[in-house]
């Protein structure tokens, strides 16, 4: 018996956290220490020069996510000899990205000390450990297979084996930074600790079609696949690089305007926020494919329906999570990394509302994406990064470490927010109102839960990481409690039991 839509979306989205638990439990107990063996410094420019190291995954040219909708068509024709030739076209075309990629970052190479500035004695420590990173390109050769996993809505593979990916990185680092193998020894940790996780992708394609590589290439159908993979790839280039300029540029601008050291506390601060944005952005990328599936068969009563649910469950997770880190970060790095490197409650408060604004943005961009109209949302995109990256920019000049951060929030909030909401109504016939009060109703119960819970954080000390621990998880749980009574009407709640208990009956049929 087959797990339904929602019964895929649901397992691929628990897959999500306990990845998200293993990395998180995995983070507290290495950063303290890779600080210490390795030193602010030291720690600072390998997470900068890892930056800029991914910016060269832009000459990918936004093949991948071009890929994603070719093969979620063909599997949803279940057309294997369809399927079996995207995934060749890709790897095809993968090779000719790898050459190039291979000749551009031997030449950010020789410029690498240049753009991350060290003292002296680290230059050729980092050029080294740059040049070992480098070796790391060839695993693009994997990517076709990692699309055929999200578009056969198995991501709670990927999940899984990220996890074992994070463990196996996580063990080797700590071990290279002990050993007093700096900068270099990062990167090899890095490059050791990823070869299980592109093997393990690769095998799974490989057993899915075994006969991939022994299927008959027809030259027309590979023309066609590559003429829709290059109408694609365009639009996905321009979201990609939107999306690189975002993500990377903060820990570049604070490393270029304050220095690598301050980089540390920059990370530190925002990392318990930054795991949880994950996971919220987990649901939207364990749910995308169903939604997808719906706007193939044109169901978009349904699809409507569904975005609007997602779009509310998206803001009460986000809530949920937001709130309990947002009043106890403090404590929190604190307790993990010392006081000295807390970057601050404004800093702490912003990343918190990045990550709840974030997880929402995904899931509308998810829409276009997963349904091949990614040129849509390519100018809203382009505006939004405009507007981040000058504010990130001035606001790091003018008010320190809170200034990449800042600029986020000011280009969500004045512009993508109420962008994407007409762009889904033009585009997919979504109602504005329900899609406001999707938002607004868990904002209307999650604001002043949250400012009780800060006033309550601020008036004690926790006990320790268990008093800690027990404070943030009543605090999420609390309001969910609250959110299922007052957000949720009768209706709601009841398909929620209806769903999770067909779920549970699956897979007590599948495992029982």
């Amino acid at each position: 018996m087959k797990f339904n839509r929602t019964g895929r979306s649901i397992k691929n989205f628990a897959a999500g956290i306990l990845g998200y638990s293993v990395t998180l439990s995995v983070s507290v107990f290495s950063t303290p220490l890779l600080i210490t063996w390795l030193g602010d410094e030291r720690y600072g420019a390998f997470r900068t020069a890892s930056n800029w190291v991914s910016y060269i995954g832009l000459l990918e040219l936004g093949i991948g996510r071009s890929l994603l909708p070719l093969l979620a068509k063909s599997l949803g024709k279940d057309d294997k000899e369809l399927t079996c030739l995207t995934l060749i076209t890709g790897i095809k075309v993968y090779l000719q990205i790898l050459a190039v990629m291979l000749v551009v970052g031997i030449g950010l190479g020789w410029f690498i000390p240049d753009l991350v500035h060290v003292h002296d004695a680290l230059k050729s420590e980092l050029q080294i450990g740059y040049w070992l990173g480098l070796t790391g390109l060839f695993f693009v050769l994997i990517t076709p297979f990692r699309m055929l996993a999200d578009a056969s809505q198995r991501s709670y593979l990927i999940h899984a084996w990220l996890t074992v990916q994070v463990i196996a990185m996580t063990g080797l680092s700590l071990l290279f930074a002990w050993a007093g193998m700096g900068i270099p020894g990062q990167y090899l940790a890095v490059i050791i600790g990823s070869i299980p996780y592109q093997f393990l992708i690769y095998w799974d394609g490989i057993r899915s079609y075994p006969n991939l590589f022994a299927t008959v290439v027809k030259p027309q159908a590979i023309a066609d696949i590559k003429k829709q993979i290059w109408q694609l790839n365009w639009p996905i280039f321009g979201l990609n690089l939107s999306g690189q300029l975002n993500l990377f540029t903060d820990n570049i601008i604070i490393s270029y305007i304050l220095g690598p050291a301050i980089v540390v506390p920059f990370f530190v601060t925002q990392r318990l926020a930054a795991l949880a944005q994950s996971q919220i952005q987990g649901v939207s990328n364990a749910t995308w494919a169903a939604l997808a599936e719906l706007y193939a068969k044109g169901e978009m009563k349904r699809f409507n329906a569904r975005l609007i649910e997602l779009t509310r469950l998206v803001a009460v997770i986000g809530l949920a999570l937001m709130i309990a880190i947002a009043a106890y970060n403090p404590y929190f790095v604190s307790l993990w990394v010392g006081q000295d490197r807390f970057g601050g409650n404004i800093l702490s408060l912003l990343t918190a509302c990045n990550g709840f604004l974030l997880g929402l943005l995904t899931l509308w961009r998810w829409c276009f994406g997963g349904t091949g109209m990614q040129a849509k949302i390519l100018v809203a995109a382009i505006v939004e990064t405009g507007i981040n990256v000058s504010v990130s920019i001035i606001s790091t000049y003018r008010f320190g470490i809170i200034g990449p951060v800042l600029g986020t929030f000011v280009g969500i909030v004045t512009f993508s927010f109420w962008c994407f909401p007409l762009l889904l109504r033009n585009s997919f016939g979504t109602s504005l109102k329900q899609l406001f009060f999707a938002v607004a109703k868990p904002l209307v119960v999650g604001i002043p839960y949250g400012l009780i819970v800060w006033y309550i954080a601020r008036s004690h000390t926790p006990w320790g990481w268990l008093g800690l621990a027990a404070e943030m998880a009543v605090s999420a749980i609390l309001y969910l409690v609250i959110a299922w009574l007052l957000v949720l009407n009768q209706t709601e709640r009841s398909q929620w039991n209806n769903r999770l208990r067909m779920l549970f009956s699956t897979i007590h049929l599948r495992f029982g």
